[in-house]
C-alpha cells in the first residue's frame, strides 16, 4: 500500500504487460447497488494480472502541490518554466518549487514557445474578437517579469530567430518574417498562391503566380533557387507540403481534398520526382515506427522509415504513437468525458489490435507520444495511472481525483482535474 501525504490510501498496481488480455470491467453505471458492484468490479479487473515475468521496480505516485490556478490547461514549456492557462490570465510558474513568477491578462491562450529570454504566447481564438477590434494572435513577454514585449494582430510561427506572420484567413497569402526577439520585419514574402515553412533547410517555399517554385532564405529572403514547373488539375486552390526531400504540389478543386492531385518535384534541384514514399504529412509513432497520413486525412498507414513505403494500413478511427508502437483511439460514450479513449496497441508484424489496455483514457503527451493513460474509478472519483514504456504499461497506482489531462516533465505530473483544480504529482520508484 502506498499512503498519500492527506493519510488516503493508494492501490499500488505494479506492472500490466502492454499485450496482456484482460479488459476493464464495462459500463460503470451511476445508480445504487450496480454501481457499487461495477465500480468493484472494474478495480478487480485493473488488478488483474498485474505479475510480469520481468517485473519493472514498482512505481508510487504522491500529491506534491496544488497550484492556485483553476479551471486551466498545463503547458510545459521548459524544465525551468511551467505555464497554467485560465480562462482569462496565463500563469508562468518555477516547477523547482512551484510558486508563481508571474501572469499575463489575456484569455485564451493555447500554447507556449520560449526563445531566450522571451516567452512566446499564442491564442486559440483571436478571430472571435469583436469587430471594431483588432486580434492579438500572440504575445510576447519577458520570461524572468512577465512584462509585454511585443504582440502580433498575425498569427505566428517560431523558428528560431525568426518568427513567420501571416494572415489566417486571406485569400491571397500576405506572409511577413519578423525578428523573434523584437518582432521587427526581417523581409516580406513576395506575391504566392501558396507557402510552407522548411525547418529542416532554414527555408521557405513558395508558389508564384507565374507557376515558378521559389525557395527562399528564411532568414534573408534571398532566392536560393527557383523554377517554372507544372501544376497539378485541378487548381483552383494550390497547397504546398514538404516531403521526404521533396516539396509537393496539390492541387484541390470543388471536389475538396479528396479529389486533389499532387506533383512532387525534389527539394535539391527542382526537377519532377515520384510521388512513391511521399505523403501529406508522417508521424512517429513509437519503437522506430512512422505513420503516413494521406491528404484527406482519412487512411493512416504504418511506413518504412527509410523509405516510406507502406507496411500496413492502420484500421480506421484515430491513431496516435507511443513507446509501445501505434495506438488506435476512439471515444468512450459511456460517461460525460470527452477524453480519448485506447481501443487497442496495434502490432506491427501481425496487424492484430492487443486489447490490455482498451477503455484506458490519454491523460498525457510528451514528444509527440503518447506516455500517460488514465482509468477511471467514477463512484470513488479515482483516476488509476499508467505510463507506456518501450516495454510495458507500468501501472503507477490510483490518485485521489479524476484527472482531465496532464503534462509531463521529468518524474513529474502536472494535471488538470476534471474539478477545474490543478494537481502536481511525482511518481517515484520504491525503494527495495
Amino acid at each position: 500500500m502506498v499512503r498519500e501525504p492527506d493519510g488516503g490510501t493508494v492501490i499500488d498496481l505494479g506492472v500490466l504487460p502492454a499485450d496482456e488480455s484482460d479488459e476493464p470491467a464495462g459500463p460503470v453505471v451511476a445508480t445504487g447497488r450496480v454501481r457499487l458492484l461495477a465500480a468493484v468490479l472494474a478495480v478487480a479487473a485493473v488488478l488483474t494480472g498485474v505479475t510480469a515475468a520481468d517485473p519493472f521496480p514498482r512505481q508510487q505516485v504522491s500529491t506534491l502541490a496544488f497550484l492556485p490556478s483553476s479551471t486551466g490547461s498545463t503547458w510545459v514549456v521548459d524544465d525551468a518554466l511551467v505555464m497554467v492557462f485560465e480562462n482569462q490570465r496565463a500563469v508562468a510558474y518555477d516547477p523547482r518549487g512551484w510558486h508563481e513568477l508571474w501572469s499575463v491578462q489575456e484569455a485564451a491562450i493555447v500554447h507556449a514557445v520560449a526563445y531566450e529570454d522571451l516567452v512566446v504566447l499564442f491564442r486559440g481564438d483571436a478571430m472571435n474578437e469583436p469587430a471594431e477590434e483588432k486580434p492579438e494572435w500572440a504575445l510576447a513577454v519577458d520570461r524572468a517579469t512577465g512584462q509585454r514585449r511585443w504582440s502580433s494582430e498575425r498569427q505566428v510561427e517560431v523558428r528560431g530567430d525568426v518568427l513567420v506572420a501571416y494572415e489566417p484567413a486571406a485569400v491571397v497569402p500576405d506572409i511577413e518574417v519578423r525578428d523573434t526577439r523584437t518582432g521587427v520585419v526581417r523581409w516580406r514574402v513576395p506575391a504566392a498562391l501558396s507557402w510552407t515553412v522548411d525547418s529542416r533547410r532554414s527555408a521557405l517555399w513558395r508558389i508564384a503566380p507565374d507557376r515558378e517554385l521559389v525557395e527562399h532564405d528564411l532568414r534573408t529572403g534571398a532566392v536560393r533557387r527557383a523554377a517554372r514547373v507544372r501544376l497539378p488539375e485541378p487548381n483552383r486552390y494550390l497547397n504546398l507540403t514538404l516531403g521526404r526531400d521533396a516539396v509537393g504540389l496539390t492541387g484541390i478543386g470543388d471536389g475538396g481534398w479528396g479529389r486533389g492531385t499532387t506533383l512532387w518535384y525534389s527539394a535539391t534541384d527542382l526537377t519532377a520526382v515520384s510521388a512513391a514514399g511521399q505523403w501529406a504529412w508522417e508521424q512517429d509513432c513509437g519503437r522506430g515506427l512512422r505513420c503516413a497520413h494521406t491528404f484527406d486525412g482519412e487512411q493512416v498507414f504504418l511506413v518504412d522509415p527509410a523509405s516510406g513505403g507502406v507496411l500496413r494500413t492502420l484500421p480506421a478511427g484515430q491513431t496516435a504513437g507511443s513507446p509501445l508502437g501505434p495506438l488506435v483511439l476512439g471515444q468512450d460514450g459511456q460517461t460525460e468525458f470527452s477524453v480519448p479513449t485506447v481501443s487497442g496497441v496495434l502490432d506491427p508484424q501481425t496487424g492484430q489490435l492487443r486489447t490490455g489496455l482498451k477503455g484506458w483514457r490519454v491523460l498525457g503527451v510528451d514528444d509527440d507520444l503518447v506516455r500517460m493513460l488514465g482509468y477511471y474509478d467514477l463512484p470513488n472519483r479515482r483516476t488509476f495511472l499508467a505510463e507506456l514504456t518501450e516495454r510495458a504499461a507500468v501501472r503507477l497506482g490510483a490518485v485521489p481525483y479524476l484527472l482531465r489531462e496532464c503534462t509531463l516533465t521529468g518524474r513529474t505530473l502536472i494535471c488538470a482535474t476534471m474539478a477545474g483544480e490543478i494537481v502536481v504529482l511525482r511518481v517515484d520508484q520504491e525503494q527495495r
